[in-house]
């Protein structure tokens, strides 16, 4: 069992960072004003389509994180944290999955409830992690949940970051590109890649302390 769950957790490690390329490099494309419209807009699908991988990823390294910590600590740890953590990783990607469907555009207000639970799981990992030695974790597994507990606030950040940008896609979609439209998609874009580029950091640093301890 815990062979498994550290092999998914793995997985989970690289179609978050394999995710992230691809919405980084087809988001240059989506950037480029010497493209037409379409194209950009093609290049825009792709980069909806690769980031659903760092999406679905980041509740699945939850999951098996928390299952992985349950077993490793037994006797730290409370024996309901693995099923507390599948049922809100299963929650996640619940929502995840209808407000990429088209029933996601029936029920706009799903992405409230989505934005409300990465707030919620970013704050209890950041007191878990802050916590975590003072209960007797290991200071790299404390830290290690600390920076989980980064990275979706980075995600949030990414959200907040790319509303702008949103706007003045939109606005290239329906009246054509502009100067206008081409420099604030790529000032907004510009302030979301160094939220990625946070992200990328701390997997680097949480991969680095997970393999401290497997080798």
């Amino acid at each position: 069992m815990y062979t498994l769950l550290l092999y998914a957790h793995v997985l989970g490690l690289v179609y978050w960072l394999g995710g992230d390329l691809g919405t980084y490099l087809s988001s240059r494309y989506v950037l480029r004003s010497e493209l037409g419209v379409e194209a950009r807009q093609t290049a825009f699908s792709i980069l909806i389509a690769c980031d659903m991988g760092p999406r679905l990823a980041m509740p699945v390294m939850l999951g098996t994180g928390c299952h992985l910590a349950a077993l490793r600590w037994p006797g730290l740890l409370p024996d309901t944290l693995a099923a507390v953590g599948w049922i809100v990783v299963s929650l996640w990607i619940s929502l995840i999955a209808v407000i990429h469907s088209t029933a996601g555009q029936r029920w706009p207000a799903l992405t409230l409830w989505d934005l409300g639970l990465r707030f919620g799981i970013a704050a209890t990992l950041l007191a878990a992690g802050l916590l975590g030695t003072s209960a007797g974790l290991p200071a790299w597994m404390a830290l290690k949940i600390a920076i989980f507990a980064a990275l979706v606030a980075s995600g949030i950040a990414v959200r907040f970051a790319l509303k702008p940008f949103a706007v003045a896609y939109a606005q290239m979609l329906q009246q054509g590109a502009s100067d206008e439209s081409n420099h604030a998609m790529a000032t907004h874009m510009g302030a979301a890649r160094r939220f990625v580029w946070l992200i990328w950091l701390g997997l680097f640093v949480n991969a680095a302390l997970g393999l401290r301890v497997v080798l």
